[in-house]
């Protein structure tokens, strides 16, 4: 019960102020963006580089990748056989699967974690949030290529290429190799380190993160509603929240036997609710626009008491 009044609600508790913000006029939808890009290029950046600068690579394990992602594309798998059978088209099959493994892992997950773990926690999650975005998004991209385009290859392979670009210019991600590195670079050269002034500085923007990253996910929810056809769209929640953590934990414990603390990281993270990059890219390719929507509020709304369950279940005390 401690988890869930030390975590659960300080986390949805802003989550919850965000949304009442983003539903007045003091953060409208401009101002939004301006919260979403201060929050993205400048606090999470410094939180997650300040993090990774004191790993060493060797302590990393590439098990997690393994775990979660064998997990995921499984079900991905699954999931579009099942929405083959629901009658939907093929572009609706990856908007379904996608929205059924998709977490947002940065705009709650990281303040999540940070809540429950501190900066121990992050190592592992980070290491997820680091290809989670090229490998998932790159695979649905292509397959909605597919149903879009006919399959014409040169077009596939650029829709490919510039997936991996954009994977590699997103704000959250540059961090996180740029800290890996300064990590070893202070490893090899004794007496060097991050600068005292300069990490003060990375110190207060990395507390700043958490909190608005959580409004941010609150004042987006604002204005968005629920759409048509929201059955589909509780099937895939269903399958996000319940489904993916389960599978991840199973894989984890019983066929990779990862550490405690990162089986626990990954198993939360495949429980957050779908990422709002689900509906981004349904729109971009306008299929599946109402299903997407309708997954990212649904999962966002019931991680409530999913996230809490898994807590318990877990056995987690805040540290």
């Amino acid at each position: 019960m401690s988890a869930i009044l030390d975590i659960i609600v300080p986390v949805f508790g802003m989550v919850a102020v965000g949304w009442a913000i983003g539903r007045t006029s003091l953060l409208t939808r401009e101002g939004l963006r301006g919260l979403t890009n201060v929050t993205f290029y400048a606090l999470f950046p410094a939180l997650l580089f300040r993090s990774m600068s004191r790993v060493r690579i060797e302590a990393l394990s590439l098990d997690i990748l393994v775990v979660f992602f064998g997990a995921a594309l499984l079900l991905y798998a699954l999931l579009m056989v099942l929405g083959r059978a629901m009658g939907m088209r093929f572009g609706e099959q990856a908007v379904f699967a996608l929205a059924g493994i998709f977490c947002n892992g940065v705009g709650i997950g990281i303040p999540f974690v940070s809540f429950a773990f501190g900066e121990k926690g992050l190592v592992p999650l980070l290491m997820i949030i680091s290809v989670n975005s090229l490998i998932l998004l790159t695979l649905s991209c292509f397959l909605m290529e597919m149903d879009g385009q006919g399959g014409q290859r040169r077009r596939l392979l650029r829709q490919l290429g510039g997936a991996a670009l954009k994977m590699l210019k997103h704000p959250v991600i540059p961090p996180i190799f740029a800290g890996l590195l300064w990590a070893e670079v202070t490893n090899l050269v004794p007496g060097l380190g991050t600068p005292v002034v300069i990490d003060r500085v990375l110190q207060g923007l990395s507390v700043a993160a958490p909190p608005c990253g959580l409004i941010m996910a609150g004042a987006s929810l604002a204005h968005v509603g629920l759409k048509e056809h929201w059955q589909s769209a509780a099937v895939a929640t269903v399958f996000k929240l319940a489904v993916l953590p389960l599978m991840v934990w199973l894989a984890g414990r019983y066929v990779f036997a990862l550490d405690p603390l990162w089986l626990t990281v990954a198993t939360l993270n495949a429980a957050m609710p779908a990422g709002a990059n689900v509906y981004l890219v349904a729109q971009l390719y306008r299929t599946g626009v109402g299903l997407a929507t309708n997954v990212v509020v649904l999962s966002t709304a019931a991680s409530i008491f999913t996230l809490s369950a898994a807590l318990l279940l877990l056995g987690v005390r805040p540290g």
